[in-house]
């Protein structure tokens, strides 16, 4: 997916933010050790011996000194930020320390010892109480060792020594806060570095490497598998008909069965292979050190398998499929984006071939994707350049000879292209999402073409218009199209009957359910296609608000041929009668598969046999001539 402006998603930017601001404490902890540790100087400095060296000026140090934290106060974020400052600070301040410890005259005392005595406190301890614990026991030593270092001296300055004591305690508990922040600041951005890790190379739904993580981890497989002369294979993964899933049953249960087939896909490789989500629906799997493109085969295979046993999402037991196609280093391609390109390439001629397989890449796949793309752009231009027209196939009473229906089916005429086949242009318009704009342009101009002939004497005619899955999803209000489309053509919604496959049927959810009684309500006509090709179920027959039934053309292909194609014509003619649905035998071929189905009871044919699909001045010419041998 392409934008032309990328942001940051809402929680990438909050942590960034947060590191950010988790450095703020930690620099005014940082600048106020520097402050106590100005105070102490400060002090040192004003219990100088009088022939120290600094006797003379010491108040324009302790000046300068404050002045000098004042200027650290000030500094812009942007310096003390940079990495390089608090190590500038630390030597600097150790730096500092000494010149004035050796310019007060204490060169010699216990100063070095004590200044030291903090670092080790502040450095050793991990909680504030060893710290305190550690500073009581430093401060009982360091009272003995004044104590014995002047015994039996006159004049020893106590009170000097003394007030060095709560002098220490303070700085030591200050370093030891300061560094206890500093620990819990560094494992904060640790964490916030981990999470942002996480949110930038993994799929937060399935814990999977994301597709940019998957290319950074292809490129280092390439790399290894060149230096040790390996073949590399990638495997790219697209879930057969997930949208139908999301759109009937809800996102919700959409996202667990992600999370279930994530877990299948897993479970299914070695652990050096690579799983990971590219997004929607489609995984890519990267096969390191394989001895030759069978094995990815075998791989595939062994994922196909693990992949076939039902799933239960919210009491639905779903039945998932996948199209995969492969790549291989470096016989297909010799860098990661155009490896993951054939491979999602030989994917897209598996969904093209009838999905649920596997498929090796081969250099003319391209060129097929490349017309494919090219006649994607040019249908999208059909509708705006009144490129599609609609073929008409008439239906036929066996018992009357009158024509009772027609369906309508689309065609494209392109002026480059010519005639374009609808078994070319209508799985294109189904992956790109155009089905639905002409599904509603085919919808209204049968109707506007089905009124023309209801006022032109052929009353009674009913137009049969197939149904996209697309059009079912909630996001369609299918139920209030078809009424505007009614009302603004002025046809009688009894006149119009909506197909729809048993896989649409069968999968819909309780929503789609709703839909289609809402659309009986208004009158409009329902009818099953293809019935019997895998799905056939009495259950929906008796939940569905159906009106007709179609039988498959596989099976009346072969009625007079095969006695298992005329027991099974026989028994759904049967079925159809019993539950009073219209039935239509479709794709008739031929006088004797007719004359098998009037015997059998089914009187509605449509096939060859009687007339292929026409144009609308045909049709016209049809109507007007079974018009006439109906009045002789």
């Amino acid at each position: 997916m392409a934008n032309d402006v990328l942001t940051a998603p809402p929680m990438v930017r909050e942590v960034h933010e947060s590191a950010v601001t988790a450095d703020a404490p930690n620099r005014v902890h940082f600048i106020q050790q520097q402050a106590l540790i100005t105070v102490i100087l400060s002090y040192q400095l004003l219990f100088s011996p009088s022939h120290a060296p600094i006797s003379g000026i010491k108040e324009y140090v302790i000046l300068g000194l404050l002045f000098l934290i004042v200027g650290l106060m000030v500094l812009p974020p942007r310096v003390v930020e940079a990495t390089w400052f608090p190590v500038t600070l630390a030597l600097g301040d150790t730096a500092i320390t000494t010149v004035m410890i050796y310019l007060s005259g204490n060169a010699s005392s216990d100063m070095y010892l004590t200044y030291f005595l903090i670092i080790v406190i502040a450095s050793t301890c991990r909680t504030l109480g060893q710290m305190l614990g550690l500073s009581i026991v430093v401060c009982g030593i360091y009272t003995v060792m004044v104590y014995m270092m002047t015994a039996g001296e006159e004049d020893v300055p106590w009170e000097s020594h003394f007030l060095r004591i709560p002098f220490l305690l303070i700085m030591a508990t200050f370093y030891g806060l300061t560094t206890d922040r500093m620990r819990k600041v560094s494992r904060e951005k640790s964490d916030l570095l981990l999470e942002r890790n996480a949110l930038t190379n993994y799929d937060p739904l399935t814990g999977l490497p994301n597709r940019r993580f998957f290319t950074d981890l292809l490129d280092k497989a390439l790399e290894r598998a060149l230096r040790n002369d390996q073949l590399v294979g990638v495997l790219v993964l697209d879930l057969d008909d997930f949208k139908r899933i999301n759109d009937t049953l809800g996102h919700t249960m959409g996202d667990l069965l992600l999370t279930a087939v994530s877990a299948r896909l897993t479970s299914c490789f070695r652990k050096s292979d690579t799983v990971a989500r590219f997004g929607g629906d489609e995984f890519g799997v990267i096969l390191e050190n394989i001895s030759s493109p069978d094995y990815a085969a075998r791989l595939a295979q062994k994922l196909q398998a693990a992949m076939a046993p039902s799933l239960s999402l919210g009491g639905h037991e779903v039945v998932v499929t996948a199209s995969l196609g492969v790549s291989v280093f470096p016989l297909d391609a010799s860098d990661p984006d155009t490896l993951i390109k054939n491979a999602n390439t030989a994917m897209n001629h598996v969904k093209a071939q009838g999905k649920n397989t596997l498929q090796f890449f081969k250099a003319d796949m391209n060129v097929r994707a490349v017309k494919r793309l090219l006649l994607e752009n040019k249908l999208n231009k059909a509708l705006e350049s009144e490129e599609l027209f609609l073929h008409y196939q008439p239906q036929l009473d066996l018992s009357t000879g009158h024509i009772t229906g027609l369906e309508a089916l689309a065609r494209w005429q392109h002026p480059d292209l010519g005639l374009v086949p609808p078994t070319q242009f209508i799985p294109v318009a189904e992956d790109s999402g155009l089905i639905v704009p002409i599904g509603e342009w085919t919808l209204r101009t049968a109707c506007t073409h089905t009124k023309a002939w209801h006022d032109a004497g052929y009353h009674g005619l009913i137009v049969s218009v197939n149904l996209s899955a697309r059009q079912l999803t909630p996001q369609y209000d299918l139920v209030q199209v078809v009424a505007r489309v009614l009302r603004e053509t002025g046809l009688d919604a009894r006149f119009l009957e909506l197909e729809l496959t048993e896989g649409m049927i069968v999968n819909t959810s309780e929503s789609t359910l709703t839909t289609l009684h809402a659309l009986r309500k208004l009158g409009v006509r329902l009818c099953v296609d293809d019935f019997g090709t895998g799905y056939s179920s009495l259950n929906y027959l008796k939940r569905f608000p159906l009106n007709t039934l179609k039988i498959d053309k596989a099976f009346i292909q072969d009625c007079t041929t095969t006695s298992d194609g005329a027991l099974i014509t026989k028994a759904i003619v049967a079925l159809g009668n019993a539950l009073k649905m219209k039935v239509i035998a479709e794709g008739v071929g031929s006088d004797d598969q007719i004359a098998f189905l009037r015997e059998n009871g089914c009187v509605d044919i449509q096939g060859f046999a009687f007339s292929k699909p026409l144009p609308i001045d045909e049709v016209t010419a049809l109507l007007k001539q079974s018009q006439t041998r109906s009045a002789q």
